[in-house]
């Protein structure tokens, strides 16, 4: 019998995977994602159910509409962030919010530093919505501050500036003065200013009404919601008035639509030549 040839053994190999094992920082970085995931997605529902109810309660505005987008983009980055594979987009993401939320800090800084003398020969009182015939809780805000101006200076002329809008029954400027009227202030003591439909228009307008009434250098103040103090303090500036102010406090529910309103109407005047 011949031998037979011996067959080469092959090592035996094995194909057993062992899982991965979960080290305190992959643990750590899921935790935090989860958490951002839950912000993002609270912030977002909350926006949008805050847009949906001021579109029902309130005027339709660029505020309005400004947050239901960002209340969208919230919720979509929410729900990307778990399958997100480029860490840029949620860099640029987190920059675009953090310029918001400065932007708005400023804002709000700036125009909560009232520098009213109360020996300003006038007070104008800039419009804001009107619902049908009733005054806008902003509005009234705004014409509760002038009343406390009158009441510390009653010698001021108090100009009420604003036209008519969409939505509204009557011209701002109007609903203002009877406002006015009705706490008791004096008719002559107001001036009705009721075509502006924008802060520019607003401050030239009522110049033009006190040019008629007052000598040359007389001072103003003006009201308005502490959002608008920094770009309403440049506009008036740039009309040739010499103007402090008087802020009134936004109700928080306002506080989305009117600072990311404010914010680009700032950019854009930033933007443009001049103030």
């Amino acid at each position: 019998m011949g031998l037979s040839k011996a067959r080469p053994v092959r090592a035996a190999t094995s194909t057993y995977r062992w899982p991965v094992q979960l080290t305190r920082p992959n643990v750590r970085d899921g935790w935090r994602r989860g958490l951002a995931r839950t912000v993002l997605l609270l912030a977002g529902a909350a926006l949008l159910a805050n847009a949906g109810w001021l579109a029902i309660t309130a005027n339709l505005t660029v505020g309005t509409a400004m947050t239901a987008l960002v209340g969208l983009g919230c919720l979509a980055w929410g729900w990307w962030l778990p399958r997100q594979g480029r860490r840029w987009i949620s860099a640029v993401a987190l920059l675009v919010c953090a310029t918001l939320v400065g932007m708005a800090a400023f804002l709000a800084a700036t125009g909560s530093r009232d520098d009213a003398r109360y020996d300003e020969d006038a007070v104008i009182v800039l419009g804001a919505a009107v619902h049908g015939r009733e005054l806008s809780r902003t509005l009234t805000g705004r014409l509760d501050a002038a009343l406390d101006y009158h009441a510390r200076n009653p010698s001021a002329l108090i100009v009420v500036s604003g036209g008519q809008g969409l939505q509204e029954d009557l011209p701002e400027a109007t609903a203002m003065q009877q406002y006015l009227l009705g706490h008791g202030v004096p008719g002559d003591d107001i001036v009705v200013e009721d075509r502006a439909t924008s802060t520019e228009q607003n401050f030239a307008f009522s110049k033009v009404l006190l040019d008629a009434r007052l000598p040359a250098g007389y001072t103003v103040a003006f009201v308005t919601d502490e959002f608008h103090v920094y770009r309403a303090g440049r506009i008036a500036t740039a009309t040739g008035l010499v103007a402090t102010h008087v802020s009134s406090r936004t109700p928080w529910y306002f506080w989305p639509p009117n600072y990311l309103r404010e914010e680009l109407a700032v950019v854009l005047q930033w933007l443009r030549p001049g103030p």
